[in-house]
């Protein structure tokens, strides 16, 4: 009885120390969501006043074409993007896993480009693929080649964005995988290959049910930074060609911020974050199902 109360008490203590941070955390999190929330049901424009208008922005959206336009982009891009991340994370973390000499710089160079932030990674892309003096225009002229005209071109500059994604936020899946992979313990894997197991059945069996709830957090993760992707777009190609690697995250900046249409820009923010919300749910809901198991 005394060991409940004890623990009863010290878990209240956590909670009264925790809690102005948590109130922090809480407020800066939730008010700005509220605000979108509620004013995505109003007609109004940056300084200007607010008339109620119900649904009509999220109709309005939802209908316009550039819009699903830059949402068909954002879902391409996440789609892409976070399945190569995956893939290159979980190869790179095995090789990591099995290499003896130079591992901690061999490390320090693969999780670089993950503390860069976002809108430099877009600088640098563009300097590198840039008409005429981009370092990759530059090499292809020594070998005689023409350098095609990028950023004019909507395919080369949204293989160029989801490119500048992978390689960036890659690093992030190999973190966790290569994590994952160091708590498999090497007895496991010594019993699995005196009972004649591989190395790809030990893969197999033995590390791949060590990832799998690391896989499905490294999806979550993934999903909802591509999928509301901004700085990066900005600071390369700002959705050009035209609006062509627009994301939905660009549209409604430009919404609220450059046509000043504050209600539009709120209820497309609104759409983003259940756009987002869903998938993720879906991935942990999957997570507990499997904890339960």
């Amino acid at each position: 009885m005394k060991k409940k109360q004890r623990t009863l008490q010290n878990k209240n203590r956590y909670l009264l120390f925790s809690a102005p941070s948590l109130l922090i955390m809480a407020a800066i999190m939730i008010f700005p969501v509220c605000y979108a929330v509620y004013y995505s049901f109003f007609s109004m424009k940056l300084g200007g006043s607010a008339r109620f208008v119900a649904l009509k922005n999220y109709i309005d959206i939802l209908t316009d074409a550039e819009f699903l336009e830059a949402l068909k982009f954002s879902l391409l891009y996440t789609v892409v993007t976070v399945t190569f991340q995956v893939i290159f994370g979980m190869v790179i973390a095995l090789l990591m896993d099995n290499i003896t000499k130079w591992r901690k710089p061999i490390s320090v160079l693969i999780y670089l480009p993950y503390f860069i932030s976002a809108s430099v990674s877009g600088i640098i892309f563009r300097w590198l693929f840039i008409s005429n003096w981009g370092l990759v225009a530059q090499f292809l002229g020594q070998l005689g080649i023409p350098a095609p005209s990028w950023f004019d071109s909507p395919l080369l500059s949204r293989i160029i964005v989801m490119a500048a994604e992978i390689w960036q936020n890659t690093p992030f899946a190999v973190i966790i995988f290569y994590a994952g992979l160091q708590s498999v313990s090497l007895e496991q894997l010594e019993a699995a290959k005196l009972d004649g197991a591989n190395g790809l059945q030990r893969f197999w069996h033995v590390k791949v049910p060590h990832l799998r709830h690391l896989l499905i957090l490294v999806l979550a993760m993934r999903i909802m930074d591509a999928f509301r992707i901004y700085d990066r777009i900005a600071t390369m190609t700002k959705g050009g060609p035209g609006t062509s690697t627009q994301s939905v995250s660009l549209y409604a900046y430009k919404l609220a911020f450059t046509k000043l249409r504050v209600g539009k820009g709120c209820a497309a923010g609104v759409l983003i974050l259940i756009a987002m919300a869903v998938p993720v749910f879906i991935l942990l809901k999957m997570m507990r199902s499997e904890e339960a198991d």
